[in-house]
């Protein structure tokens, strides 16, 4: 391509980040990597002893709280006591996080391996068996449902947590006080570390609040925790809901803020 060809071709770029008109680009194509804002995302393997178990994409803080409730949510670990100690450290391209465990669970993790990577866009990526997507579903206990200002108060702390390009995931109490955060570029990520915190912690919130629309894995994930009610920012799919009503779930679609929709109530 000759000079004015490339000249002609950045005709329509500009290199001002606040340019409104849509006839124009803003150029950050040679903006160092360090300087954008979008968020950091890593390889992160989650292997038990000498058992590599799956390899997730995520954002690389909370590392231990992602293992934990990653570990919980597929069903590997049945409770935090299981982890006997949690290390990291840097692998060729991402991280490593080995969780020490007893040789039973490192049996059950061997028998339950992923057999492919997990994006950060979809939390069930790699299951081999459909039981494995569904594993932990039970029917929860009948329960009261969340106060409308308990949930307004989680969608105040989305909206201050709120960060370029991650979902935010937030345990709540009855009175809608935070108790457990996860911030990733994953959603079901984000949930995990939410899961993880709680365990470590020794307390499940009552609610969980997620930035994100709902898919089957943060309902497969709620009700494995036992978690009473899980609410989201957008509308989620047809198979959340019946499963969620199947297992006396409370979903809430949060609309964004705008209006509380039950779309299955664990409270008859």
């Amino acid at each position: 391509m000759s000079s004015t060809d490339a000249r002609a071709r950045r005709a329509d770029v500009t290199a001002d980040p606040d340019a409104e008109s849509t006839g124009a680009f803003s150029d950050s194509s040679d903006a160092p990597l360090d300087a954008l804002p979008g968020p950091d995302e890593k390889p992160v393997s989650i292997v038990f002893n000498d058992t590599a178990y799956a390899t997730v994409l995520a954002t690389p803080s909370q590392l231990e709280a992602l293992a934990v409730g990653f570990a919980f949510s597929e069903g590997v670990i049945d409770r935090y006591a299981d982890v006997e100690s949690i290390d990291s450290e840097s692998s060729r391209h991402g991280l490593r996080v080995r969780l020490t465990v007893a040789p039973r669970i490192a049996r059950r993790a061997e028998s339950q391996a992923r057999a492919t990577l997990s994006t950060s866009g979809c939390g069930a990526c790699g299951v081999q068996e459909e039981s494995q997507l569904l594993f932990g579903l039970t029917r929860l206990p009948t329960l009261a449902l969340p106060a409308p200002a308990a949930l307004q108060g989680g969608l105040d702390t989305l909206r201050e947590r709120a960060a370029t390009g991650m979902h935010l995931a937030l345990g709540l109490d009855e009175d809608g006080q935070t108790t457990s955060l996860g911030l990733d570029i994953g959603r079901h990520n984000a949930l995990d570390k939410v899961i993880g915190e709680s365990l470590i912690a020794g307390r499940m919130p009552a609610v969980v609040m997620t930035s994100s629309r709902c898919s089957l894995e943060l309902v497969q994930k709620s009700v494995r925790a036992r978690i009473p009610a899980l609410a989201t920012l957008s509308y989620p799919s047809r198979l959340a809901v019946d499963v969620a009503r199947s297992c006396n779930l409370t979903l809430i679609n949060c609309h964004r803020g705008r209006r509380l929709e039950l779309l299955s109530r664990g409270d008859d």
